[in-house]
């Protein structure tokens, strides 16, 4: 049972699908959890590289046997760093396969295979790809797994991620509001006409669906109806393609991609075809920033989280939601979700749907397009909904199995500095009150007053200084520790199996700006050269309110406890006083808390 102190709680019913071996295209199924791998901030690598061609023995000297697995450096390759990486963006192709129902499997060298898994499933002879973002081993290799038959395998390395205790790197993933940017069969976006052989479209990405300062853009690419097989490139404008994005059969095709952004906020497209025109959707879901911190962080982890061959079909025009959150210590609140969606057994054509559980189903938006009687594999970087979940749309006329395989997950912000979340803090409540002094009785109390010491040294002859006056320089970010207003809430967990339970704020209170030092400027410059300087959305002070709360998943006899306040960003400065005659004062050290949201630290134990 439950053991509720000073909160609430309640059970939350899901629906749970139990799993058992099955092994049809080798996408067998089992409830065994894997290993999460650490990792951080996302770098692109700009074209992308090829570091495997087994066609023509790069990477590794010759095609696929039959339930073989083969083994490929990926660190020190392609433009990835030799050390410091702890998990790689690849686009995988297998081209002349002998075998009519295949797959492929990546995990990191040195460790044991995951069961079951898959990154791409084909049929013969058909050239078929996929994104997938995959750990690397201690020894910077990755293994693949060939299922049956033989095939070549092409691997091309677009971008990878740091590993923790690695310098601060561009790229936290920033998850947007699923749009369609692009549709050139109706003119969302671009001009209403196909792309010639070998032509390009440009199309803009910064300033569109609230994307800013961004590196990189995920998006799912789709070639509708083509006639003929074929390769799209996607990259950066002004660039180099680079290798294909996107290897397309005759029918509708479409593939995940993480695409670089260049010139003028925008990213090129190219029809690789010398004979054939093409239309082309773009469906976009976050963006990679090229900020040196904040935003979310990856972690890499291989597990099954669901198998409908097992169960029950979806049926036509219908939806299930699949719970992400609680599996392989993923917390209740995150980001985003890597997940490679697999169709199976499809009585028709059609293409997936995937968005936030508990929100409305996107009305354009789509992914891993399919074919009847085929198995097709699409990656996408989902954001949950509801208790961590999303849902999934079958947008077919008839039944489709389903396989969700979770390559990894992002954080909602990373450099979270206070320490082992299970749930990162919410922005809710929005409503705020800001005062132009912090109220906070730890903090300053007024403006600071001007210095009366006098400035060393001889003042140059004939100059004047016309910014004089106080000084304040931003030089380190720091974490982020959160100011509790009222007591922490704890809920023990003595059942045999996993609860939810409900905490709310029973206290409200607003928390300002604290620090150490002598400022010379007021609290509202320090918190405006603060924004400028990180790029991040700060307050002078912020208010904690009443009836706010957050959901937990408690682990059988664990205990999960939570404060709830304001989130402050440790940040260090400097200040002193410049004169008109352009001499200053002493410089004091500034170490500041500046709030910039507004909710909830939980922790398990």
């Amino acid at each position: 049972m439950l053991f509720a102190r000073r909160t609430r709680h309640r059970r939350v019913s899901w629906a749970v699908v139990f799993l058992t071996v099955f092994s049809c295209f080798g996408l067998a199924s089992s409830t065994q959890a894997n290993a999460t791998t650490a990792s951080g901030n996302f770098s692109a690598i700009s074209p992308s590289a090829t570091i495997v061609d087994t066609r023509s023995g790069l990477g590794v000297s010759t095609a696929l046997g039959a339930a073989s697995t083969n083994t490929f450096q990926v660190l020190g390759q392609g433009g990835v760093p030799s050390s410091g990486v702890s998990a790689v963006s690849l686009d995988i192709t297998a081209a002349n396969a002998t075998s009519s129902g295949s797959y492929l499997e990546l995990w990191p060298d040195g460790t044991t295979k995951p069961y079951p898994a898959s990154s791409i499933d084909f049929s013969s002879s058909a050239d078929v790809s996929n994104s997938t973002i995959v750990a690397a081993g201690s020894d910077g290799k990755i293994d693949v797994y060939n299922s049956s038959g033989s095939a070549d395998l092409i691997v091309h390395v677009n971008g990878y991620f740091t590993s923790d205790g690695a310098a601060p790197s561009p790229g936290g993933y920033v998850p947007v509001t699923q749009s369609r940017l692009v549709d050139t069969r109706d003119g969302t976006g671009a001009p209403q006409e196909k792309i010639a052989p070998g032509g390009t479209l440009n199309i803009q990405v910064d300033g569109v669906d609230g994307i800013t300062d961004e590196g990189s853009v995920y998006a799912n690419i789709t070639v509708p109806s083509p006639g003929s097989a074929g390769t799209l490139y996607a990259y950066a404008a002004g660039g180099s393609a680079g290798q294909p994005a996107v290897d397309y059969k005759s029918v509708t095709t479409s593939q995940g991609a993480v695409i670089p952004v260049g010139v003028n906020g925008q990213i090129t497209l190219k029809n690789g075809s010398s004979t054939q025109s093409v239309d082309v959707v773009l469906d976009v879901y976050g963006y990679f920033t090229q900020a040196s911190s904040g935003d979310g962080v990856f972690t890499a982890a291989q597990d099954r989280l669901l198998d409908t061959r097992t169960s029950t079909a979806i049926p036509a025009d219908s939806s299930i939601s699949v719970l992400v959150a609680g599996n392989d210590g993923i917390p209740t609140s995150f980001g985003a979700a890597v997940l490679n969606l697999t169709t199976t057994a499809q009585q028709n054509s059609g293409y997936l749907r995937v968005w936030p559980t508990g929100q409305p189903m996107p009305s354009t938006t789509s992914v891993d397009n399919f074919q009847a009687n085929t198995s097709t594999a699409d990656l996408v970087i989902a954001q949950p909904g509801d208790q961590g979940a999303v849902s999934i749309y079958n947008a077919s006329s008839g039944t489709i199995q389903l396989i969700v395989d979770l390559q990894g997950w992002f954080s909602i912000d990373g450099n979270d500095d206070s320490g082992a979340l299970t749930t990162l803090p919410p922005v809710d409540p929005p409503e705020t009150d800001l005062t132009d002094a912090p109220t906070d009785p730890a903090a300053a109390s007024s403006e600071p007053a001007l210095p009366t010491d006098a400035p060393t040294g001889n003042a140059p002859a004939g100059v004047y200084c016309d910014n004089a006056g106080g000084i304040y320089k931003p030089t380190s970010l720091g974490g982020k520790y959160i100011h509790a207003i009222g007591p922490y809430q704890s809920n023990y967990n003595g059942t045999s199996h996993s609860e939810t339970t409900t905490f709310t704020a029973e206290a409200s209170g607003t928390v300002g700006v604290s620090f150490s030092g002598s400022l010379k400027v007021s609290a509202n410059e320090l918190v405006s050269k603060q924004e400028y300087t990180y790029g991040l959305s700060l307050s002078v002070s912020l208010t904690a309110k009443l009836g706010n709360s957050v959901t937990a998943t408690i682990p059988s006899h664990k205990t999960v406890s939570a404060k709830y306040g304001v989130w402050r960003r440790h940040i260090t400065g400097t200040s002193y006083i410049l004169y008109s005659n352009c001499t200053h004062s002493a410089s004091s050290t500034i170490s500041s808390y500046t709030p910039y949201t507004v909710g909830w630290y939980t922790w398990q134990s």
